[in-house]
């Protein structure tokens, strides 16, 4: 079989395998984002509305605003794996699509592209009452639509292939949860989406700082505030955009190859 004839036939089979999750994906959409715009607006208002009250300054809700847009993605990423590990664990209903007649790394890839779409939808449906929300506090002369849509798309890819890492390395379900606490919550807490990595490095400690940057998720709300709310005083953004693009290539690359070991796929 020619490379164009096996290419078409890989591609028709990981098309359908992709369409099948949609199916699933679809009923649901709309209490996702109902569930997703109750969380945004809840920490959003606090961030805008009420904390500003309180003295933390009044562009903080902006601030917070594109970092939760992005963190939708970040925190899906647990019940994500958790679902992916139940079936490991259980019926193992990824053994079927494990026998097609397409390399196993192209199932996984799958995996990896249906988390990011998921990510892209809500987060542009999310957008617009997220804007609603802070429209009086938002400058559109510093906010960069190309910058914005480079950023949040690397970033939907770069927690998909993050899922993928984090199901190769949890055991089961119960590992998972020590994963969470470990793991996934101190890189949320300390990568810059709610504080600026620049005030790390100027008030708090410069050894701190340069410790925060092995945090990738540090790029990512980096170059996301760059791109809505002005580079001044962030990362540079093609810094953040490359570190964010190359850490999904290695998350991805890693976990497909430990994934496929696990499932005996190689």
């Amino acid at each position: 079989m020619s490379s164009t004839k096996r290419f078409a036939r890989y591609w028709h089979i990981f098309w359908q395998l992709f369409q099948a999750d949609l199916l699933v994906f679809w009923p649901q959409l709309w209490d996702d984002i109902l569930n997703i715009i109750v969380w945004l607006s809840s920490l959003l208002i606090l961030s805008a509305y009420i904390f500003p009250l309180l003295g933390i300054m009044k562009s903080f809700g902006v601030f917070t605003a594109f970092a939760l847009i992005a963190s939708e993605s970040y925190w899906r990423m647990w019940p994500t794996t958790f679902e992916f590990i139940s079936d490991l664990d259980g019926e193992r209903a990824i053994d079927y699509h494990l026998i097609l007649p397409i390399p196993s790394s192209l199932v996984l890839v799958k995996s990896i592209a249906l988390y990011a779409f998921k990510s892209i939808i809500f987060g542009f449906i999310t957008f617009p009452w997220v804007v609603f929300l802070i429209w009086n506090e938002l400058d559109w002369q510093l906010f960069s639509w190309p910058r914005f849509i480079l950023m949040f798309l690397s970033i939907c890819l770069f927690t998909g292939c993050f899922f993928i890492l984090l199901s190769s390395i949890a055991k089961n379900r119960n590992n998972l949860r020590k994963i969470g606490l470990r793991i996934i919550f101190p890189l949320w807490f300390f990568g810059a989406g709610q504080f600026p990595w620049q005030v790390i490095y100027d008030r708090v400690s410069p050894k701190l700082a340069y410790v925060l940057l092995a945090n990738p998720w540090v790029y990512a709300m980096e170059g996301m505030h760059a791109a809505t709310i002005g580079q001044q005083g962030f990362l540079p953004f093609w810094i953040c955009l490359g570190a964010v693009l190359t850490v999904s290539f290695l998350f991805g690359s890693v976990g497909i190859a430990r994934l496929m070991k696990r499932l005996d796929a190689i």
